[in-house]
Parts: structure tokens; C-alpha cells; sequence
């Protein structure tokens, strides 16, 4: 992901920890925000950025006039149509951390006011995006208790559940985490004055465990790191306990500001149908008691089409550069720029696939581009979702690339796998593909095949 990150304090401790994983462009020096928003340079221009962030602190640093914002946030959204412009509270944000939230020293040192604790706060703002929605129940889906209150004498939280629901249209997951009797809580969902309904949520953990127990138990069900949640709760200790047990978790001030975790983006259309693609993978799960694996996958009736990537292809091949970590062998975020010339250009084969089985549509789920030079190609990326992984699907991917090269006169096929913090899932993915290692180091392998010779 390309990030920028303006702001009127200094911000290159943050961008030294997103730069780990992410490329990240600050101007230079600091506090000149308005001039790089209202007349972006041409280094910032040709960074082409995936997210701008707009950090301001009013508590060390002259204060920000609101007319003063508004225009620099429309002219950043002028300017860089594609990219989500955030501008969070910043003091809200850190909020629930108190004074531990700001390190004096660091502003008299750096003109950085920020504890370390904070920085971690601001970063899980910004990645990764955000792709499940964690939300309590009492006084905060509605206000009351309900099992002191029943169901008649709770007040539904209209507002939240109203944006709730725009988030789902969008593809954002929703989860109810809710400390609670089932029993106390079911006459909430068919209920005329609620806007969401039991059929909107893709897990629902209603229990009286811990809620980071519960979320690292969906999280596990849903197949997406815990790192994709945004949690929220009107309750100090229950957020308290999500950021102590799971630290990777966003953990929202209440009431929540959650377009600053969820930023308008371009909706595709595997976005549109994720709710209900993560309900057949529920009836798929189902479908699997006692049966081995072999036979599971057999009983699927999976239908995949690989197909060169068109132009309609391209916001989705983006979504998944952008998104996708355990099955990414190198792990390049690829712009849409990047991704419309791969896919016109004649010394390059780039394909799509999609995938399907009796459950339901998976959508356009891997894509791999390969570069070829003479008799000989590289693949630069292989990339696949995780809900499409152990479907062995990845072989017919190969199966087409392949014949692709081989009928424009390629013999060679060579291939990396480099490793990132979270794609250790395809470490071994050009092993089974039945590639040779050339060599390896701690943290790259190298491989070549002769082509024509994929067994499945």
C-alpha cells in the first residue's frame, strides 16, 4: 500500500514503522500540510497514494481553524480521486490511553509528540484495511440493557445501525460480540424498529467469555487476521481488555467515527457479495464433517475459469495486490496504473481466476503476472485470497500460465517467494507446483521448472 501522511507534527517515527510493509511519502520537514494539500508537489503527484492521512494535534502544535481543514481535505480529494482521504481525531483516537498517550520529551527532542503506545494506535488506522466490523450489543447497538430491560424497553442506536449497514453494502463484515443470554438477546432481531437483523451478521459470539476470546475465535471461523477488525464498545474495560489481549485489534473511542477506520473506497463487485459469500463458506464448513479432505473438495464441485485480466478485471486484481498477505509471494502493492499496463503489455502474460462451486460464487479470487525475456519467464506475482486457499485451485492457475508462455515460444519459467511478516502460508506454494529450488537464504527462495511439466 502507498501511504501519505501529512500532518502539523512530525511524523517519520510513523512512517518508519509503516515502512516495514508499505511505501510511505511525508514532505519534507513538517507543519507546511496546507500548502502540500492545497498544491500537492510533483513527488507527492507521481506517489500516486493509495491512503493520505491527516494527523493533527492540537495539543502541540497551533491549533487547526475547521474552514482551514475542509479545504485542504477537498482539495486532497480533487486531486487524488482514487485514494481514501482520512483526517481522525487524533486526540480521541488516543483518548483511552490518557497521558501515557503523549511523550513530552520526544516534542522537545523531535517535535514528535506521540508515546510509542499512540504510534501503534495511529498505524492500525491505517493498515491494514479494515475488513470486519466488531460490534456490543447494550448500549451500543441499542441503548439499554436488555436483560434487565427487555426488548420493549431498549432504545435501537438508529444512527450506528445505519452506518452499519452502508459498511455491509460496501463488503465489510459484521460481527456481534455481546456479553449476554442468547435467550435475552434473540427478540432484539425481529424486532420492527431495528435495522439490522440476525441474517446481517456473519458470526455472532453471545456469551459471557472475554471479548478478545470471542474475536480471535471468529477471526479464526471467518479466515481473516485479527489485525482486520475494528472493535466497538461503549464499555472503557471491555476496550481495555481487546487492546491488552490483542493488541493488533483497532479499538474504537465511543461513540465510534468509523469512516476514519473504514474510508470510502471503490466498491467491486466481490465487495458487494462478501456477506453472503462468507454464508456459503459457513454451509461449506458444514458440508465437510466427516468427510477426509480429498473427498470434501471432490464433493464441492468447484469450477474455475482463468482468463487473461481485462480492463473490468482490474479494480478487483487491485483489491487483492493491495489486500492480500498469506498467499503472496512476493507481497508487491500494485496500483491500478501498474495493473492496466502489465495487462497491455505484450511481453507479459497476465491472468485472472475465478472460482465457483455448489455452495456459491468465490468471484475473482488469484492472478498471477509473469514476464517474459526471450525463451525465458518470471513470474513478479502470484497472488491468491485467502477464502480461496486449500482449494488447490492454484494449479490451474499454473496450468494456464504455462501453456500461455509455452505458445509464445518460452521454455523457462524461474520464480521467488520472499518472505513478509504474514505470507508464510505460500512459502511452499512453488515447491508444489513441482518447481526446482535453486537456492535459498533466510528469507528468499529462488526456483526454475522446464515448462510442460506441471503434474496435478
Amino acid at each position: 500500500m502507498k501511504i501519505a501522511l501529512l500532518s502539523n507534527v512530525t511524523t517519520e517515527i510513523l512512517a518508519g514503522m509503516l515502512r516495514e510493509e508499505h511505501a510511505v511519502w511525508t514532505p519534507p520537514g513538517f507543519g507546511a500540510w496546507v500548502e502540500t494539500a492545497l498544491a500537492p508537489p510533483p513527488d507527492f503527484v507521481s506517489f500516486a497514494p493509495d491512503t493520505i492521512a491527516v494527523l493533527l494535534d492540537r495539543r502541540f502544535a497551533l491549533p487547526v481553524e475547521p474552514e482551514m481543514l475542509s479545504q485542504a481535505l477537498a482539495a486532497l480529494a480533487q486531486s487524488f480521486p482514487d485514494a481514501a482521504v482520512i483526517a481522525p481525531d487524533v486526540e480521541s483516537v488516543l483518548a483511552d490511553l490518557g497521558d501515557a498517550a503523549y511523550d513530552e520529551r520526544m516534542w522537545i527532542l523531535a517535535k514528535m509528540p506521540w508515546s510509542i503506545g499512540a504510534l501503534s494506535e495511529l498505524r492500525k488506522l491505517l493498515v491494514p484495511q479494515k475488513k470486519v466490523l466488531a460490534l456490543d450489543l447494550d448500549n451500543t447497538l441499542w441503548g439499554g440493557i436488555v436483560s434487565e430491560d427487555g426488548a420493549s424497553g431498549v432504545e435501537p442506536n438508529l444512527a450506528l445501525q445505519r452506518e452499519a449497514l452502508e459498511l455491509r453494502a460496501r463488503g465489510v463484515l459484521l460481527v456481534a460480540l455481546s456479553k449476554n443470554d442468547p435467550e435475552d438477546v434473540a427478540p432484539m432481531w425481529d424486532d420492527p424498529r431495528m435495522l439490522l437483523h440476525a441474517d446481517d451478521f456473519a458470526a455472532m459470539r453471545i456469551n459471557w467469555d472475554a471479548k478478545s476470546g470471542n474475536l480471535a475465535d471468529v477471526a479464526k471461523e471467518l479466515g481473516v487476521g485479527a489485525d482486520s477488525f475494528v472493535f466497538v464498545d461503549d464499555s472503557p474495560s471491555n476496550r481495555a481488555e481487546m487492546r491488552a489481549s490483542l493488541p493488533e485489534v483497532a479499538v474504537s473511542q465511543f461513540p465510534p467515527d468509523l469512516g476514519q477506520y473504514f474510508p470510502s473506497r471503490r466498491v467491486t463487485e466481490e465487495d458487494r457479495a462478501r456477506a453472503e459469500m462468507y454464508k456459503a463458506e459457513s454451509k461449506r464448513r458444514e458440508a465437510a464433517a466427516g468427510m477426509t479432505y480429498d473427498d470434501y473438495l471432490r464433493s464441492l464441485g468447484i469450477v474455475n475459469e482463468v482468463r487473461p485480466v481485462s480492463a473490468a478485471d482490474v479494480p478487483r486484481i487491485v483489491q487483492l495486490s493491495q489486500r492480500s498477505n498469506q498467499m503472496n509471494v512476493l507481497t508487491v502493492r500494485r496500483t491500478e496504473s501498474e495493473i492496466l499496463g502489465f495487462a497491455s503489455d505484450p511481453s507479459r502474460v497476465m491472468l485472472s481466476l475465478r472460482s465457483s462451486d455448489r455452495f456459491g460464487d468465490l468471484g475473482l479470487v488469484a492472478f498471477v503476472n509473469a514476464r517474459i525475456e526471450g525463451g525465458r519467464a518470471e513470474i513478479e506475482d502470484f497472488v491468491m485470497s485467502c477464502r480461496a486457499m486449500n482449494r488447490r485451485i492454484e494449479f490451474a492457475l499454473e496450468v494456464e500460465l504455462e501453456q500461455e508462455l509455452a505458445a509464445r515460444g518460452v521454455s523457462e519459467l524461474a520464480a521467488c517467494w520472499r518472505r513478509t511478516e504474514k505470507n508464510g502460508p505460500s512459502r511452499d506454494l512453488f515447491d508444489r507446483l513441482g518447481f526446482v529450488l535453486e537456492w535459498e537464504s533466510d528469507g528468499e527462495r529462488r526456483y526454475r521448472r522446464p515448462l510442460g511439466q506441471l503434474s496435478l
